[in-house]
């Protein structure tokens, strides 16, 4: 393996509040490929103007912003938006410019990544709080239903989505099982998980950590830590390094 060449190397900063999950792997990712990166976390706190500010005056590489609500703050601090950003109103990634910063919003990309990898059928099921962010991530889909807590909730979901793809609003259990068993993929971002909604030939990528009890009632299981891993190579893409997923372990 080639030795580094230190002075080509540059810092990614990992924006995170409390215990980081990606600057891990981020970190191993970057030694074992040998990427001239150096990364190190930070929690800019109500700081993160001045941080974004500083990227490019000392020669940071770029930022990533682990946090949810840290990506919803840097709407404001980050001088151009990529369309993903502007569409989801999100910042996962800033990048330095000479005409000012750059903010992405990967995280839909991984997501419509995952589930091209994986060919997991048709027709999903959304269970759980909506994330409206995401909705770009499943035009790989041919239709996607929701069950809701409300049926505005649902519909303003529905909304985001090519006329397509939406499928059925459902805001009863009972409605949701007919939904549930027509899908191929459900996609659980966290809450209640009526456990009758699952079939033996369900794939579920999930969000936030499955339930033990459903992990036998279903096929094909995506855990939260795999979708990180998407989503930790698509951070990566922009600054020039197509790593694959599996690169990225805790």
């Amino acid at each position: 393996m080639p030795a580094y060449d230190y002075a080509a190397t540059r810092p990614l900063v990992v924006f995170h509040q409390g215990q980081s999950r990606w600057y891990q792997p981020l970190l191993t990712a970057s030694l074992h490929h040998n990427l001239p990166l150096f990364v190190y976390p930070s929690q800019p706190g109500a700081s993160l103007e001045a941080a974004v500010a500083a990227l490019l005056p000392l020669g940071l590489r770029g930022a990533v912003l682990e946090d949810p609500g840290l990506q919803a703050l840097a709407l404001d601090v980050v001088q151009h938006l990529e369309p993903e950003a502007q569409a989801a109103r999100r910042v996962d990634l800033i990048l330095p410019e000479v005409t000012g910063t750059r903010g992405f919003f990967l995280e839909p990309i991984a997501l419509a990544n995952l589930i091209r990898r994986y060919a997991f059928g048709d027709k999903a099921l959304w269970l759980g709080p909506i994330r409206s962010e995401l909705a770009q991530g499943l035009r790989g889909l041919t239709q996607i239903s929701v069950l809701s807590r409300s049926f505005p909730e649902g519909e303003n979901f529905m909304q985001l989505l090519p006329v397509p793809q939406r499928g059925v609003v459902a805001v009863a259990d009972v409605q949701a099982q007919v939904v549930a068993r027509q899908a191929d993929l459900i996609l659980y971002a966290g809450g209640s998980l009526p456990l009758a909604l699952l079939q033996p030939y369900h794939s579920v990528i999930a969000f936030k950590p499955l339930p033990s009890e459903a992990l036998r009632l279903i096929g094909e299981y995506v855990s939260p830590e795999e979708f990180q891993k998407f989503h930790l190579a698509a951070l990566l893409e922009p600054l020039g390094y197509a790593l694959p997923p599996e690169t990225f372990t805790a």
